[in-house]
C-alpha cells in the first residue's frame, strides 16, 4: 500500500473540526434528556403510549401551537407538581421535590425551545377573557353568553400562528320560546406581540347577514389590545366601527376593561360608549368577576352585570355572565 493515501487519510483526520462538547449537567437540554426524553421523546415529539406503556399519549412538544399557548409558569406548575395537581395524566410525575426551581425553569424553557418557529403569539398574552372587549389573543374557545334574556353560543377556532376564525348565533326570549336573533362570523388577526412589552394587538372584521332579527348586512371593523403593565394588572380594549348595507357608516363604539388577578379570580370593570352617526350617545359599565373553574383552567366562567349610565330610558340593570371551554388546552372533562 503506498504511503501517500494513508498519509491523506491522517492528514483529513486530524484536521476534522472537534465535536461539539456536551451540554452541561444543569441545561436545559441535559436535564431534558434525563427527566423526558422516556416518555416525550429525545426530540420532543412524544413516544407513542404503547411503548412507554402510558395510559394518556404524552404531548407533542414540538407542536407550537400547544407549546405556546400557555404560560411559563403553568409550565413550571406542571413539572413541579406532576400532571395529576392540574387533572391531567398521572403518568407525568412531580420533580419538585427532587430537584431545584432553577433546573425546572431550565427544562421548561427548553422544552418551549422545541417548537423551533418564531411569530407565535406567548401563552403570557392570553389574558382572562371580558365579557364585552374582543381579546386580542387567537383562540381555540367555545363560550356561551347570558346578557338578560338573550344568549349567544360563540366558537372560535385558530388557524396558524395569528389568525382567528369565529362564528356565533344568537337567541333572544320576547315572551315567547327562545327564539332565533340572528349570526354573526369574524376573522381576527394578530398583527403585533411583545412578551418584553407584556401587549398584543389585532385587526378584526365582524359580518352579520340579514337573518333572524337582521334586515342588511352589516360589517364592523375593529382593533383590539390587551397589556399586563404590571404583571397583576390586565388592560384590554377595542375600537369598533359599524357599517350596515342601507344606511352607510353607523358610528363608533370603544370598550375598555381593566383586571386585577387574585389567584383564580379576577375582578374587572369594563366601560361601553357608542357614538353612532345619528341618536342618542350611550355609556354602560360592566363589574364582573372572571374565575378559573377547572384545574388546568382550560374551563371558566364570569359574572357581572350591566349597568346603563347614559342613554334612553328606562336605563335598568342587566345581569351578565358566560361560561367557555378552551377546548385547545385539554378535552372538557379533563384538567379538573
Amino acid at each position: 500500500m503506498s504511503i501517500f493515501p494513508a498519509v491523506a487519510l491522517a492528514f483529513a483526520i486530524y484536521t476534522l473540526p472537534p465535536p461539539p462538547p456536551p451540554p452541561p449537567p444543569d441545561s436545559g437540554a441535559a436535564l431534558f434528556q434525563a427527566w423526558c426524553k422516556s416518555c416525550h421523546g429525545a426530540d420532543g415529539r412524544g413516544v407513542p403510549s404503547a411503548a412507554a406503556r402510558l395510559e394518556v399519549p404524552p404531548a407533542d412538544l414540538k407542536d407550537c401551537k400547544g407549546s405556546t399557548a400557555e404560560t411559563e409558569d403553568r409550565w413550571v406548575g406542571i413539572v413541579s407538581r406532576g400532571g395529576a395537581a392540574f387533572g391531567l395524566s398521572l403518568d407525568m410525575p412531580a420533580f419538585g421535590d427532587a430537584v431545584t426551581p432553577a433546573q425546572i425553569r431550565a427544562v421548561v424553557r427548553y422544552a418551549r425551545s422545541l417548537c423551533g418557529e418564531l411569530g407565535w403569539p406567548p401563552g403570557e398574552l392570553n389574558f382572562p377573557r371580558a365579557f364585552l372587549v374582543e381579546k386580542a389573543y387567537p383562540e381555540d374557545e367555545i363560550v356561551v353568553t347570558d346578557q338578560a334574556r338573550g344568549q349567544e353560543y360563540i366558537y372560535e377556532h385558530r388557524l396558524g400562528r395569528r389568525f382567528q376564525l369565529e362564528a356565533s348565533a344568537r337567541t333572544a326570549l320576547d315572551g315567547q320560546p327562545r327564539a332565533f336573533d340572528g349570526v354573526t362570523g369574524a376573522l381576527k388577526y394578530n398583527v403585533w406581540h411583545s412578551l418584553e412589552r407584556r401587549a398584543l394587538v389585532s385587526l378584526g372584521l365582524e359580518a352579520t347577514p340579514p337573518l333572524g332579527r337582521q334586515d342588511v348586512w352589516e360589517l364592523e371593523p375593529f382593533v383590539a389590545f390587551g397589556a399586563n403593565p404590571g404583571r397583576a394588572l390586565v388592560v384590554q380594549g377595542e375600537v369598533v366601527g359599524t357599517w350596515e348595507e342601507a344606511g352607510g357608516f353607523g358610528g363608533m363604539s370603544y370598550r375598555l376593561g381593566v383586571g386585577h388577578e387574585l389567584g383564580r379570580f379576577v375582578p374587572m370593570l369594563e366601560a361601553g360608549w357608542t357614538v353612532p352617526a345619528a341618536g342618542e350617545h350611550t355609556l354602560s359599565f360592566y363589574p364582573q368577576v372572571w374565575v378559573q373553574l377547572s384545574r388546568l383552567g382550560h374551563v371558566a366562567g364570569s359574572l357581572g352585570a350591566e349597568l346603563p349610565a347614559v342613554g334612553p330610558e328606562p336605563r335598568r340593570p342587566r345581569l351578565i355572565a358566560f361560561v367557555l371551554w378552551d377546548f385547545g388546552d385539554a378535552p372538557l372533562f379533563r384538567g379538573w
